[in-house]
């Protein structure tokens, strides 16, 4: 075949062009690779596959993984389940960790301070009619240990979208609005996961927190075992 790095020609034959087989010698890294084809478009399309490997690779391409992180039970308050941020929030999170009832069950609290919705006019119409609008989402929370050691201190996310309004399409311009804010809801939550995942528990304790069950349920066991009967009192 000759050297690697070319592609080789076949010799001119007297049998029709279609019957003649074609091989692609590539060279790649350390070796050549030889590749038996029969038509010229599974020729380029090999070429076009082979040749964007390299290039994912050297930008830094590299497909995500499961989020994980560095605790496996969470208590979430200020966020409550009827709301659609905290139906968010639950949906989210509860993929990733145990949501707990309790606080004194969880590794970690999460506390959603505050969460607004707002509008603001950007254009109107020659007849002072609102044209266009800013649907903007505040989201203030925190992190920490039930025993209040913060791990993330108050954080502020701000996410908003343009929308243009028409009077002529009211409800639907509303339901518009809804979803919009419910996009900018999800894009938060998933903002305040990446946040979680640089979360690093204070020694002693994922440890201390992880038999938590278990040493309540050992706490009531040796309570009822030491506890005196009436007759032995």
């Amino acid at each position: 075949l000759g050297e690697c790095g070319g592609v080789m020609q076949p010799k001119a034959s007297a049998q029709p062009a279609p019957q003649l087989a074609r091989r692609v010698v590539l060279r790649r890294g350390l070796g050549c690779a030889v590749l038996p084809f029969t038509g010229t478009g599974l020729v380029r399309g090999a070429l076009a596959v082979l040749g964007t490997a390299p290039l994912l690779v050297a930008c830094g391409f590299k497909l995500r993984g499961a989020t994980s992180l560095g605790f496996a039970r969470l208590h979430l308050a200020g966020a409550p389940p009827t709301t659609p941020l905290g139906q968010e929030l639950r949906r989210q999170l509860g993929g990733l960790v145990q949501l707990m009832a309790q606080a004194e069950q969880a590794q970690v609290v999460m506390r959603i301070e505050g969460a607004q919705r707002e509008k603001l006019v950007t254009g109107l119409t020659s007849a002072g009619l609102v044209r266009e609008l800013v649907l903007r989402l505040r989201l203030r929370f925190s992190l920490a240990t039930p025993q209040g050691r913060v791990l993330i201190d108050g954080t502020e996310l701000v996410l908003q979208r343009d929308m243009s309004t028409n009077e002529s399409a009211a409800l639907a311009k509303a339901r518009e609005e809804e979803e919009i804010f419910r996009v900018l809801e999800r894009d938060a939550v998933l903002q305040m996961v990446r946040r979680l995942e640089s979360v690093v528990l204070p020694a002693g304790t994922a440890g201390a927190m992880s038999g938590v069950g278990d040493g309540v349920a050992g706490s009531a066991a040796g309570r009822a075992v030491g506890a005196p009967t009436a007759g032995g009192r």
